[in-house]
């Protein structure tokens, strides 16, 4: 009976052993970003496990800016980032090789938001076409990050909406972040702006500001089903490392699932972890907004990318890129 016991035990342990073996085992990825809201799936499917039981151990390393993105992923520091299609394409004609693997926002997120004295003064209409609505940009100040960031493309591309000339009828000013562009609408600076949440929405809640063109809800259908923000490897790790991103991709699927089934809790964890500088009232605000535009499947189409280049086009700025499916772009990671 001794003996019996004892080889149940050394049983147990080889067990127990051969488990954590197979945990320590799994393959590993580091996914290096800014610490921002439309990251959510890759925070919950950390703290989660959901990576884990997906078969691949995702760890999270923050950068300073956008731009340090693809740099990440050259030198090595990480195996996957976030950026905006134009981050990335143009770095081909280096000979630096992406491949976008997952279309994680399929549409357009940043709102327009005006000050309330100046809608008020110019006799506002919220019901108006979004043609006339746009119109109401002609003469004033629109803060933006830096020229050629999406703040300023997308800022003129409302105003040529509204029939309006970006270099004679309105200003456009850099003034940096969100931080500081909520800074100077605030003190009345600058009469616009465009961010994705939560900036516009906390404006508006304030009294100070209202949303004129709420992108994050969809209520642009030219803005809508488009690549805005994808995630992305290298074109040398997707294809040496299949099953790798495969479970990647898998585990952003369903983290996201995750959190909209348990938006209370997500919000919770999302609150101690990663967004404790975050008043609460204004990371729920911010989730409702983005959660709707976070792609479920992560599928690229051929009309996502026509939305993303006619916006380019609309405001007179040649894109060259080759789109064709395997050069930059794929969806054989997102398949079940």
């Amino acid at each position: 009976m001794k003996a019996l016991r004892f080889l149940s035990v050394l049983l147990a342990v080889s067990c127990l052993g051969s488990a954590a073996s197979a945990q320590q085992q799994l393959p590993t990825m580091v996914h290096a970003g800014l610490r921002t809201l439309y990251l959510a799936p890759l925070f919950i499917g950390i703290d989660r496990g959901i990576f884990k039981a997906d078969g691949v151990d995702v760890t999270y390393q923050e950068l300073e800016s956008g731009a340090l993105s693809p740099a990440a992923l050259l030198s090595g520091q990480a195996h996957v980032t976030s950026d905006e299609i134009l981050g990335i394409a143009p770095l081909a004609k280096q000979g630096k090789e992406f491949m976008m693997i997952y279309n994680l926002m399929d549409r357009m997120t940043m709102n327009l938001v005006v000050r309330s004295d100046v809608l008020q003064k110019a006799g506002f209409n919220p019901n108006a076409s979004a043609k006339d609505k746009a119109k109401v940009l002609k003469g004033l100040t629109i803060g933006i990050t830096r020229p050629g960031a999406p703040t300023d493309t997308y800022s003129r591309y409302f105003m040529i909406m509204g029939g309006l000339d970006p270099k004679r009828d309105a200003t456009l000013v850099q003034i940096g972040g969100g931080g500081a562009l909520n800074a100077a609408f605030r003190a009345g600076r600058i009469d616009a702006f465009m961010l994705s949440p939560p900036f516009p929405q906390v404006a508006e809640k304030d009294g100070v500001g209202k949303i004129i063109f709420n992108n994050t809800g969809g209520e642009v259908p030219e803005l809508t089903g488009m690549s805005y923000i994808v995630l992305f490897t290298s074109k040398e790790f997707a294809e040496k490392n299949k099953p790798v991103v495969k479970a990647y991709a898998r585990g952003i699927q369903d983290s996201l699932k995750w959190i909209r089934e348990n938006r209370a809790e997500a919000l919770k964890m999302l609150g101690e972890k990663w967004f404790k500088d975050t008043k609460p009232e204004t990371l729920e605000l911010s989730l409702d907004a983005l959660l709707p535009s976070l792609s479920a499947t992560g599928e690229f189409t051929p009309s996502s990318f026509t939305k993303f280049l006619d916006v380019y086009k609309t405001v007179g700025e040649t894109v060259d890129i080759d789109l064709t499916e395997g050069k930059l772009w794929t969806n054989e990671f997102i398949k079940r």
